[in-house]
């Protein structure tokens, strides 16, 4: 087997165990002897966060807040015309998604950036090469929208004009009742057109149905069972005196509902039919016309965005105090790697 041979230090017992060379109290006495140098190091730090984080340098921001509960999506027209339906009715989970994704949609953003003038506020050049990626990179960062623990929407504005951080937020929140109805008036529009010429060809079919019948009316058919019963009664009765004439009279009028009874009985079933339809497309067009000439809201709004009074944009104290514990830590881990490379004879002692 290999041995292998240390030399003995014949002064091990007063060489520092390094294991132990960092206790409680050679930590204290770090500090005291250091103490100069971290303080100057940690003001320094502190003032040049203070300074980097000064409107100078980081653009202070304002924000401003609108929360609103998503309404029921429903139709206006069957709350109005007789269907079971609570048109004041608190919107569930489904109905908030469905009003965050109206908010982030691109339809609000143009409008918003149109309405603003957004690639002037934020100074983006009109010969950028990426002038609409950046454009939404800055919206995207000061505009936000999530649904809250209680089922509130809340839409969040940041800009560096309070005033205006207070307006984009209504405006979004004004903006999510107009793309919906646009969309909605959009397919009412369309309902209430194809119900529209429903409705013309069924007035054009009644019109053609009641001039047959009134062709057939005037060969002196108005009853078909009625006066075929009456008749029929009436030649029994010709029959049985012997009234030649009448029963002559008689047969030429059954010879007429013979011809023209059939005819009558389906235009007549046929004009019934054609009324009954005509009136459910009735009902159509004056539900398709509630849902296109009336503007309907699909939130509750809670709370209005104000003018902020204080920016929330930087924290600067928070900024203050990172570069402060920063700077502290990292001159502690080098102060401490220079003393122990000075006693391992790395460095030489001053």
């Amino acid at each position: 087997m290999r041995k292998s041979f240390l030399p003995i230090n014949q002064n091990m017992e007063t060489t520092p165990n390094v294991n132990q060379e960092f206790d409680s109290t050679n930590i204290f006495v770090f500090f005291i002897r250091w103490w100069k140098h971290l303080a100057i190091l940690c003001f320094a730090a502190a003032l040049m966060g203070a300074i980097f984080s000064s409107p100078m340098f980081i653009t202070p921001l304002y924000e401003s807040t609108v929360l609103m509960f998503p309404a029921k999506s429903t139709s206006l027209s069957r709350a109005v015309f007789g269907t079971n339906v609570d048109f004041l009715e608190y919107g569930d989970v489904d109905d908030a998604e469905r009003l965050l994704q109206v908010l982030g949609s691109t339809a609000v953003r143009d409008r918003v950036v149109e309405l603003f003038d957004l690639y002037d506020h934020y100074e983006i050049p009109e010969d950028s090469k990426y002038r609409n990626t950046t454009l939404r990179r800055i919206y995207g960062s000061n505009v936000s929208a999530r649904r809250t623990p209680y089922g509130a929407v809340e839409v969040r504005v940041r800009d560096r004009d309070p005033e205006m951080a207070a307006n984009m937020a209504n405006v979004i929140a004004a903006l999510a009742d107009t793309i919906q109805n646009d969309i909605r008036q959009q397919r009412a529009l369309l309902a209430y057109q194809v119900a529209k010429q429903r409705h013309d060809n069924i007035i054009y079919e009644i019109g053609v149905t009641e001039d047959s019948l009134r062709v057939i009316m005037q060969k002196g058919i108005y009853e078909y069972e009625a006066q075929a019963e009456m008749l029929t009664q009436q030649l029994a009765i010709d029959l049985s005196r012997g009234n030649t004439q009448g029963i002559r009279a008689i047969e030429k009028q059954l010879e007429v509902i013979q011809q023209y009874g059939g005819s009558f009985m389906t235009q007549k079933a046929h004009l019934e039919q054609v009324s009954r339809t005509l009136h459910g497309v009735q009902r159509i067009m004056q539900e398709a016309r509630a849902d296109l000439d009336n503007f309907v809201s699909f939130k509750f709004l809670i709370d209005d965005a104000f003018v902020a009074e204080r920016k929330v944009y930087p924290v600067r104290w928070l900024i203050v105090f990172m570069a402060t514990f920063a700077a502290a830590f990292m001159g502690v881990v080098v102060l401490m790697t220079y003393e122990n490379l000075q006693k391992k004879g790395l460095l030489p002692l001053k």
